[in-house]
This record gives C-alpha cells, structure tokens and sequence, in this order.
C-alpha cells in the first residue's frame, strides 16, 4: 500500500471521527463510530465505513452521514490542507457486526 495514501486514509478517519460529536447534532449519530476507511487507487474516492453502537440504527445513521457528508467533506476541506479532497461514501461495516455475533457464540 502507497504511504501517501495509507496516512491519507488514517488521517480522514481521526478527522471525520472527531467531527461528527463535535460538529454534527443530530442525533441519529449519537451511537456512530468510524471503523476505518478506504481510498480509491486515484484518490479521488473514500469508502467511509461506520458502525453504530446500538443494534438495529444502521439505516437511521447511513441515511444522516449520506444527508450532512457534503457538510462534512466542506469542513475537511477547511481543517486539512491537502490539494484534492475525495469524495465521501459512508458505508456501514458489515464486517464488524459479523465478528462480533461470531465471538458472542464462542
């Protein structure tokens, strides 16, 4: 994996995780945490992946990351100084809700 971009994605991550508390009051994203994220080879596009504290509020939070990620992408561009911002994609982490049904059956 490039450098560039690996930092790149770390550093989205720890920018939108703590935006979302701080900036956004909705509170279908109360219960929402950032699990990682994925940029495009071009670096144009960024998976956004999320998942949500409580059971059963994955819609509820994908559909307001969806609706305020153009609000969040303008704040990016005004915290990080980097040339081209990629476009967000939030996308819940299926994932991590698998590992953690396969651990409580253990």
């Amino acid at each position: 994996m490039d450098i560039k971009r690996a930092r790149l994605e770390k550093l989205l991550m720890e920018e939108i995780a703590s935006l979302i508390p701080r900036e956004l009051k909705d509170p279908r994203l109360a219960d929402v945490v950032i699990t990682h994220v994925e940029l495009s080879q071009d670096m144009r596009r960024a998976n956004v992946y999320f998942t949500t504290l409580q059971e059963g509020k994955e819609k509820e939070a994908e559909s307001a990351l969806k609706h305020a990620s153009s609000y969040i992408r303008a704040q990016l561009a005004k915290s990080l100084k980097i040339r081209r911002l990629p476009e967000l994609e939030f996308l819940f982490d299926k994932e991590l809700k698998r590992m953690e049904k396969i651990w409580q059956k253990l």
